[in-house]
């Protein structure tokens, strides 16, 4: 069975920045013309083209691909550029939480201002990060805002699916609804990733199965032989460019970190038939362009970068030998694919020079205090960089001035290497104003001495800010029905705060208004707000911030949260999937239990239940824990599972269990059925609990809850069964069957 599973983790680190993406002046090419692809984003198109590298680029000579980036799924702050190139950073996003951590993003910050950042790898991937959408949503927002406190100006890619299938941008469009619904607002994101191979999406087969936590829209059944489809290759980026375009997200970067050829040539793809794939997949996406859905920044390009799967891994998946690698990890030498890897990409080289300041602090002039409102003694550090693929002897002036235009600081810098060749710091004492009314403004090489692809980076403007960061809205309704809106803020700063205020919105009427404490850098503070009385109905409830006047936040987007609560006229308290219906039973003198064996099937295996031969479980997209039942896997098949209950006679019986269905039929008329019932151990039928059939296939787990107490006292069969007729296949999902049998102490 194939199957995605790439990737160890290395360090990386990475210097592919914000400017990148963003619209320069027209650049200066050499001589001989413009090469395909080449844009004032990118004057040097050889940069879009990178490459996955399991086994550490030091390990090859590297250098020879001319490739502009490379990841290896890691996110540490130290990496190797050989011959300059880039290194991206990766975030994971598994079940056991964010992969990143506030000191490692500080670590990257200081050594990778403004470099990109792609989340989550493969979440959609049960081989992979493999959580739902809502989980991504979270773990999205904690990545995003963990990253711009400490940088601003990185820049962080959301998504990562296995391949852009309308089943998989459904599961993307329930992340988008979900941050949305979690946050009260979009989901903020600078670019979009996708990876883009061509597999079928049928649980428990060759491909990469069901997204977690998704089930409404049609899985690809692409065949084996469409792993290396060119049209297929298209139209998935077509799609996702759709998908972000109906998303309002057009004007954002698209990143296509891994594509190629997974299947090995003993299965048919020799080096013919993956060399082609790579020169056309990638001659299409140098030149492909339009101009409703395309990134206007990158003249309509349809992606602005696209990685190679893989640099080092010559048997993926341990099925055979993998013609895709570039280079072979046991001799270090150069396979066949990296000589077209590097025949096609070299040609497209050009040099240029990118001139920028890359970062500039004020800092207290006495270490180890912190900045105040009042006219003191600063330094200020500017950290000078070339992000162009050459060096430059010729030298430049850096001048720092006020917003007047008062000179600060001036120096001149005899040349910089290309990048990663080492930095320039300039460093300069300067007596700031009191209040907020100030600005620093550093100017690389305004004389215009050096010709380079971009000037209009050239500048940094540096005024009061604040980030607040509001990090949480809990909502706690009391006995007396008014409700506790408590908001929690955490401060990133570099100075002392005072003066921020906290507001309380329902929808667009400000309900309450309240001054923060002043805060330190670090600073972590809750403020409440009690709504009295409030009105039965769904309310959107909000809370953000407002920054003194002169201060700005360079993180806009975590100033507000927000939240639907549905305020009800009574609630009912009724049994949850989770049970147990007594709450506990102990204080009524009640024992509950669950009398079925295996119920979540998180044995990894049908034990303790009867079955036909197909029958089996699943370990992705479940609806709790790690497996789930699976039935329901072929045409004209009839699965049967099944299990023994023996109920006293005193006792309630209660039968709650989560369902999913995916199907691939498209007709509305009935063709492939589940049903639960009760048999008598002999098997005749006692009760048909539910039927659920092709025509209930919907998005997510459903769960169903229903009372057999008139079986008390009997030894009844809990069956389920499910048929598929002989045209589409339905696949039914079964979890958490909890089968509660609650007695008198």
């Amino acid at each position: 069975m194939y199957c995605k599973y790439p990737m160890l983790y290395f360090g990386v680190a990475l210097l592919f920045v914000a400017s990148l993406f963003l619209a320069p002046t027209v650049p200066q090419i050499a001589a001989e013309g413009l090469p395909r692809g080449a844009t004032a984003l990118f004057p040097s198109p050889n940069e879009r083209f990178g490459f996955g590298v399991l086994y550490g680029i030091n390990n090859y000579n590297a250098t020879a691909l001319n490739a502009g980036w490379y990841y290896n799924w890691g996110n540490a702050a130290s990496a190797s550029h050989p011959g300059s190139i880039n290194a991206f950073h990766t975030a994971r996003t598994t079940e056991t939480g964010l992969g990143l951590t506030p000191a490692v993003a500080q670590q990257v910050a200081e050594g990778d201002p403004g470099g990109l950042w792609l989340i989550g790898n493969e979440p959609d991937m049960y081989k992979q990060d493999n959580i739902t959408p809502v989980q991504y949503a979270i773990l999205y927002r904690q990545a995003y805002f963990m990253i711009k406190a400490s940088d601003p100006t990185a820049v962080v890619a959301a998504g990562g699916l296995v391949q852009p299938t309308p089943l998989r941008l459904g599961w993307l469009s329930a992340v988008w609804d979900a941050y949305q619904e979690l946050y009260g607002s979009p989901m903020p994101a600078d670019a979009w990733n996708i990876h883009n191979y061509i597999l079928q999406e049928a649980p428990g087969q060759w491909g990469c199965g069901i997204p977690p936590g998704y089930f409404g829209a049609r899985p690809a059944t692409y065949p084996f032989t469409s792993h290396d489809d060119l049209t297929i290759f298209q139209d998935h980026v077509l799609a996702m460019r759709q998908w972000m375009a109906d998303h309002g997200q057009r004007n954002k970067p698209l990143v296509i970190s891994e594509f190629g050829i997974l299947f090995p040539e003993s299965s048919g793809f020799d080096l013919a038939r993956v060399r082609n794939f790579f020169v056309n997949a990638t001659n299409w996406l140098l030149t492909a362009n339009d101009p409703l859905l395309g990134y206007e920044a990158d003249e309509n390009h349809l992606a602005q970068i696209w990685s190679w799967y893989s640099l080092d891994d010559t048997n993926f998946a341990e099925a055979g030998v993998t013609i895709a690698a570039l280079m072979d990890p046991s001799t270090r030498q150069m396979r066949d694919m990296g000589q077209a890897f590097a025949d096609q990409v070299t040609p497209l080289r050009r040099p240029y020079v990118n001139l920028i300041p890359g970062r500039v602090r004020i800092q207290p002039a006495n270490a180890g205090a912190a900045l105040t409102a009042m006219s003191e003694p600063v330094v200020i550090r500017a950290t000078i960089q070339n992000r162009g693929n050459t060096a430059t002897s010729r030298p430049f002036r850096v001048v720092i001035q006020d917003q007047q235009g008062n000179l600060i600081h001036a120096e001149t810098v005899n040349g910089m290497p290309a990048r990663y060749g080492g930095n320039v710091v300039i460093q300069a004492a300067w007596q700031k104003p009191a209040g907020t009314d100030w600005k620093v403004i550093v100017l690389v090489d305004p004389d215009n001495t050096v010709s380079e692809s971009n000037e209009d980076d050239n500048r940094w403007e540096v005024t009061p800010s604040a980030d607040l960061d509001v990090i949480s809205l809990a909502i706690r309704e009391q006995a007396s029905g008014s409700l506790d809106l408590t908001a929690s803020i955490v401060y990133h700063g570099v100075f002392p705060l005072t003066g921020a205020q906290i507001r309380f919105w329902k929808r667009d009427q400000l309900l309450a208004q309240r001054a923060l404490p002043d805060m330190l850098p670090g600073d972590q503070t809750e403020t409440t707000f009690t709504w009295i009385a409030p009105p039965v109905g769904v309310h959107n409830l909000a809370a953000d911030v407002v920054l003194p006047p002169g201060i700005s936040d360079p993180v806009p987007d975590n100033n507000r949260i927000g939240r639907d609560y549905l305020v009800a006229s009574h609630r009912a308290y009724v049994p949850s999937i989770s049970g147990p219906q007594f709450q506990s039973g102990a204080t009524a003198g009640i024992q509950c239990r669950n009398d079925l064996v295996n119920p979540g099937f998180e044995a990894g295996n049908l034990s303790g239940w009867t079955t036909s031969p197909f029958a089996t479980v699943m370990n992705a997209g479940c609806f709790d824990g790690s497996y789930c039942l699976y039935i329901g896997r072929g045409f004209n098949l009839d699965d049967d599972v099944s299990q023994v209950i023996e109920i006293r006679p005193s006792a309630t019986v209660h039968l709650n269990f989560a369902w999913a269905i995916v199907t691939a039929e498209t007709a509305q008329v009935q063709r492939d059925t589940f049903t639960v019932e009760i048999r008598s151990l002999d098997g005749q039928l006692l009760r048909t609990v539910q039927t659920l059939d092709n025509r209930d296939a919907h998005s997510f787990w459903y769960t169903s809850d229903f009372s057999l107490d008139e079986f008390a006292g009997q030894a009844i069969r809990l069956h389920l069964h499910a048929h598929n007729d002989g045209a589409n296949v339905t696949a039914f999902f079964v979890d958490k069957v909890n089968l509660e049998v609650c007695e008198k102490r």
